[in-house]
């Protein structure tokens, strides 16, 4: 099958971004090696060992590597057209269009070492190049994204998207990125919350979000809001809420406990200050709950773009 540049794509919710991966004539990088490299390295692979479906818990940016070799009955619709000096390896990568911009900074990190580790190059029929070549993580996402951003903006109102500006949505994706080192770096005497994607139920505004259980010593990232998970003895009884509060009102309230953190954007709260915290922090009040508020907000639903 021939592979050509796609030259004006036609964004749907399930578009994706696709890279072929070939290695030089005569190379000898098997296809049992890079299928080896993607498992050690990426995920473990499906029953069948040919896909490797990648998605980060933290960060929750998801994309997939194949593997599609020809079994031996398999005849091609059309005449394979062969590269001069390449030879296909049979493995493709696959990224959806129409997500946050930070799903390709992670996914082309990747990319970019995959090839650079096993000497190999990428057709990329989104492209100006018809021949096949080695990539570079900022090229890469520079090329996916301009379509990710114009299929953003030009579905927005069909699929009822919630906008967050590129830069705010990188710097959660910077931060969950890391939360993982940060919590190993400070121990278990800490808690580093993940921050989430939320959006409004009444205008599908999208925000932020982080969790604070039982005023135990955090690391406080930048978010709208901050839900207070509380367990509490009242009238002899165990009282288990939640309070959704602004960051504001956290910072009017315990701001004075906090120190700033070194990463950016962070504070801290150590245990000799947390300790001092428990009646204010269980006696907190809202009028806003979570529930009748707002709802979780997807990944293929946040968008970098809209319409003007």
């Amino acid at each position: 099958m021939t592979r050509t540049k796609a030259l004006v794509p036609i964004p749907q919710t399930n578009m994706s971004y696709d890279l072929y991966f070939y290695k030089q004539k005569g190379s000898e990088i098997s296809t049992e090696r890079i299928s080896k490299y993607l498992t050690d390295n990426l995920v473990q692979p499906n029953d069948e060992n040919n896909q490797w479906f990648y998605e980060n818990e933290d960060t929750e940016v998801y994309y997939s590597f194949e593997l599609n070799e020809p079994g031996e009955d398999f005849e091609p619709d059309e005449e394979i057209e062969p590269i001069e000096n390449f030879d296909d390896t049979n493995f493709s990568f696959n990224l959806n269009f129409m997500r946050p911009s930070f799903f390709g900074l992670e996914a082309f990190q990747f990319v970019e070492q995959f090839c650079k580790d096993l000497n190999l190059f990428v057709l990329n029929p989104q492209g100006d190049s018809e021949q096949p070549y080695r990539p570079t993580q900022k090229e890469q996402f520079e090329n996916w994204n301009e379509t990710n951003l114009w299929a953003c903006k030009d579905n927005f109102k069909e699929v009822d998207g919630s906008y967050m500006s590129e830069n705010e949505t990188t710097l959660v994706w910077q931060y969950n990125s890391n939360r993982q080192i940060i919590q190993e770096r400070l121990g278990e005497q800490y808690f580093v919350p993940k921050i989430f994607f939320f959006k409004t139920k009444e205008s599908n505004q999208a925000f932020t979000l982080t969790t604070w259980t039982e005023h135990i010593p955090i690391v406080l990232p930048t978010t709208d809001y901050i839900l207070l998970t509380r367990q509490y003895k009242k009238f002899f009884r165990t009282i288990k809420d939640t309070v959704l509060i602004s960051r504001n009102e956290l910072l009017e309230n315990f701001g004075n406990e906090f120190e700033n953190f070194d990463f950016p954007n962070c504070k801290i709260i150590h245990q000799n200050k947390a300790d001092t915290l428990r009646d204010k922090f269980n006696s907190l009040k809202s009028d806003k709950q979570l529930e009748t508020f707002a709802e979780r907000l997807g990944m293929d639903f946040l968008y970098n773009a809209k319409p003007e």
